[in-house]
């Protein structure tokens, strides 16, 4: 593809959305919509500007990370106001511009490769990227001989045979720089909202003997925008149903897709089988031959191959290993690390809890800060007592130990391998190697005790 720079419009205020967050940063599969777009750009190597309006500080926080040049459009005066803003942004005459709205989340990279494609195949100094739509109301409809561009009217404007053409524009342009430099001041806006309208300027250039190509596709859903939180839900699932096709394709077996959430930027091994009504979240990486029970929600998390994470268990920010098995009801927190053939089980929490190959802690117990060597078996009911009233603490258990249920571990403390702990104790201190710890008091009886307070023992 030959090289060219692009501008994404975002300066819209997005009042239907009735959110204080900028609408481009609203997100779809995951992603914002506007990194969407910066993400198809990276992949084709592509400079990127973006025009940006309202609560442009919270949008310029978002894109801190980004290197793209940024924009500002004081006031909202039009899409063509808009592009003036950026004038700095195709100031080499003889480069190429595309220009994009900021809302559009289904684009996808060969929409971009074949429209620009298309331009310079044809050789044309502008040129409109147009879609055939199911339903034209409220486009603009563009009309084209032979590729050529010939007008563009818009829905108010149009008569009745001219709203009988469903080829409709995507708000999708490539231009030459020179014409920006020289037209956009040539737009009026002498219409209703008083504005500077992009659509303008091909009819513009047409009018002066320069050609202008009209690109047409029949894929309508990679042009929907988003306007309202409806149309947000909509390429929502869109986006995800993709997904779920995608990795079907590629050899994951998923049961009932369409209750199965897959979101962008996620990887998942062949031969992993996931079961209806999980979600798996942006960032996450899924080994092979994996098992994703019912109900599991994983997010920005890492699962080796051959472990199975078994109903409603929460993960998140977690790396599992190899040969695991997680849940049901398991909660993985924040920093948690299970090394390979470790077992989580029900109603288990962690948090920063990094777990050693073969450690089990089958069920109901609490490990927060802490490290637990290899093979060590937790106790049901166990905790480590990891917080003071105002400072964490961090609990160290070493190799092959046994800690016994209803175990409280007292943080800081440090246990030694091969090391039990008795069950009923609360640890307070750190034990050696190769030894017991108990804390409990003798068990004491006092025959007939019920008795002496009134109770009777049997009818």
């Amino acid at each position: 593809m030959r090289k060219i720079k692009w501008l994404i419009l975002a300066a819209g205020e997005g009042k239907r959305m009735k959110s204080s967050l900028p609408k481009v940063f609203h997100k779809v599969a995951g992603v914002p919509m506007l990194f969407r777009l910066l993400n198809i750009a990276d992949k084709l190597n592509i400079e990127t500007g973006v025009v940006l309006g309202k609560n442009i500080e919270i949008a310029k926080e978002f894109l801190k990370n980004h290197s793209i040049k940024i924009y500002e459009q004081k006031e909202r005066l039009g899409t063509a106001h808009a592009v003036m803003c950026a004038e700095e942004f195709y100031s080499n005459p003889e480069e190429f511009t595309l220009i994009t709205p900021g809302d559009i989340p289904l684009l996808e990279k060969e929409d971009v490769e074949n429209f620009v494609n298309f331009a310079f195949d044809r050789k044309a100094e502008a040129a409109i990227l147009s879609f055939y739509a199911s339903n034209p109301q409220g486009y603009g409809r563009v009309f084209e001989i032979d590729g050529e561009f010939f007008n563009i009217v818009e829905e108010k404007d149009a008569n009745e045979e001219e709203k009988k053409n469903n080829l409709v524009n995507s708000g999708i342009y490539l231009f030459k720089n020179k014409h920006l430099i020289e037209n956009l001041k040539e737009i009026s806006n002498d219409n209703a909202q008083n504005e500077y309208y992009l659509t303008d300027l091909p009819a513009i250039l047409k009018h002066k003997g320069i050609y202008v190509a009209v690109c047409k596709t029949e894929k309508e859903k990679n042009f929907l925008g988003v306007n309202n939180r409806k149309q947000l839900a909509k390429t929502d699932s869109i986006a995800i149903s993709r997904n779920r096709e995608y990795f079907m394709d590629e050899g994951i077996t998923i049961y009932q897709p369409e209750t199965v959430r897959i979101e962008d930027n996620v990887e998942i091994g062949k031969d992993t089988i996931i079961y209806p009504g999980c979600v798996i979240e942006t960032g996450t990486k899924i080994g092979e031959n994996c098992l994703i029970k019912t109900g599991a929600v994983i997010i920005n998390s890492e699962i080796g191959n051959n472990t199975a994470i078994y109903e409603y268990s929460h993960i998140e920010g977690t790396k599992i290993g190899q040969n695991c098995n997680i849940g049901p009801f398991a909660r993985l927190r924040q920093g948690t690390v299970a090394e390979e053939s470790v077992k989580i089980g029900n109603f288990v929490e962690t948090k920063k809890a990094v777990l050693k190959e073969g450690v089990k802690a089958s069920h109901l117990s609490y490990l927060g800060d802490c490290e637990i060597g290899k093979e060590t078996n937790i106790g049901a009911g166990t905790i480590t007592c990891n917080y003071d009233g105002e400072r964490k603490h961090r609990t160290e258990i070493g190799e092959k130990c046994f800690i016994g249920s209803d175990t409280q571990l007292v943080a800081p403390v440090k246990i030694g391998d091969f090391s039990y702990i008795g069950a009923g104790s609360t640890i307070t201190s750190d034990v050696p190697e190769c030894s017991l710890a108990l804390s409990r008091v003798k068990q004491k009886v006092i025959k007939d005790w019920p008795k002496k307070k009134g109770k009777k023992c049997r009818n």
